[in-house]
């Protein structure tokens, strides 16, 4: 066991890493569980919930997740932390998997480590280890040239690039947000079972609430099957390939899931329906747009004068698609670039087109002619047409500059 002191130092030190130094949300979080292991307090994840995220009595750990995913990604941090800057600690902060008590252990305890496999391995087999590490190396050095020579061959897109370099040189997580629309269910009497619904108006949690307090007889409930638009799935394709070309690792996680204190922990890009940015629409108040679900309608408003700009609701030939393309600065240092559309047709194509050399540079010459220089932070509007999914002309509406406050 170590003493008091010695813990506090141990915590001070991570909490004042990279790692955590700049990720409040999580360092707040590891000196909560810290604090309580020390006060000899079992934490169980509703308490965690209530206590910590400020949750109700009603929080459903089956519907919310919060608790477990932070757990995960805490255990993350302190993984990285101990990699680089804390591989040296002689004691290390253990958090179990399915349980939420840290622990300080001697740094050799882990029987993963890699300094004590490699002791063991020392003691048993010695000379044959040693051939064998050489060889292994190697190897490695000679795989390792072949597969730098490949990647820099695939590389599609320069890490400078004006549009897109927070997320290719990103020191925080990427994580793309998938928009998915609401569903929940309804007990039918017609079928005398639950039916799943999609109602047009309600596009949120907040929207659902309001639905269920207009009818409380109903027993309704948010749906457990997510249903991704065709906005999300095709829009995804590009973006994973430009990021996989510069060995960025994005995260997935679809927008109903997405909380308040997400929008601070990574680097952020959006893809799908405007139906489906749920809390991301409230990032939009930075930029000049806002916009109406039923019509379509997307309003720009720059001082006292304003435009509207509509499309269609459905189309079974000709399309018309209104795509809002928004980089804004996040909470955090961070930045959050948001693509979506009303139909599937727009979105998908604008993603494409931002990932090709060619259009990437005819919308930098436009705003270069427009400031002098391309914005780090801006806001487009498109207009793509085309029949069904195929778009066949794109058009630039709206391009401004964003400032960061």
């Amino acid at each position: 066991m170590i003493n008091e002191p010695t813990r506090k130092k141990l915590l001070e030190k991570i909490l004042q890493s990279k790692e955590f130094s700049t990720s409040k949300i999580y360092a707040s979080y590891l000196t909560y569980l810290v604090e309580a292991a020390e006060k000899g307090k079992k934490l169980k994840e509703i308490s965690i919930a209530i206590e910590f995220f400020g949750k109700d009595a009603n929080f459903n750990p089956a519907e919310d997740t919060i608790v477990r995913t932070h757990t995960y990604n805490l255990r993350k941090k302190l993984q990285n932390y101990y990699y680089d800057e804390g591989k040296d600690d002689k004691y290390r902060l253990r958090i179990p998997k399915g349980q939420y008590e840290v622990t300080f252990v001697p740094a050799l305890e882990n029987t993963y480590h890699p300094k004590r496999i490699l002791r063991v391995m020392i003691r048993e087999y010695k000379i044959t280890l040693i051939v064998t590490l050489v060889i292994l190396l190697i190897i490695a050095i000679i795989y390792n040239f072949n597969l730098q020579h490949q990647l820099s061959s695939y590389r599609i897109i320069d890490k400078q690039d004006p549009i897109w370099s927070e997320y290719l040189q990103s020191k925080q997580p990427v994580l793309i947000v998938l928009g998915n629309h609401f569903f929940f269910d309804d007990y039918s009497e017609k079928f005398k079972s639950n039916i799943t619904i999609r109602h047009g108006r309600v596009n949120s949690y907040e929207d659902f609430n309001a639905l269920q307090s207009q009818f409380p007889e109903n027993v309704l409930k948010p749906s457990d099957e997510p249903y991704f638009p065709y906005h999300s799935i095709w829009s995804l394709p590009p973006v994973l390939s430009i990021l996989n070309s510069v060995g960025q690792k994005p995260i997935l996680r679809m927008s109903s899931l997405i909380t308040p204190q997400t929008l601070g922990e990574y680097n952020i890009i959006f893809l799908g329906s405007i139906k489906t940015l749920y809390i991301l629409k409230h990032t939009l108040s930075q930029s000049h747009f806002s916009f109406e679900i039923l019509p379509h309608i997307i309003t720009y408003t720059n001082g006292d004068s304003s435009r509207t700009f509509q499309t269609n609701l459905h189309s079974t030939g000709l399309n018309e698609d209104l795509v809002l393309a928004v980089k804004l600065p996040g909470p955090a240092d961070n930045s959050i670039f948001i693509i979506a559309s009303y139909h599937s047709l727009g979105a998908p194509e604008v993603v494409n087109q931002l990932t090709q050399t060619n259009f990437r540079k005819q919308i930098e010459q436009k705003f270069i002619e427009k400031y002098g220089y391309m914005p780090h932070y801006f806001e487009i509007l498109f207009r793509v047409n085309g029949i069904d999914k195929t778009a066949y002309s794109t058009e630039m509406l709206i391009f401004n500059e964003i400032t960061k406050d």
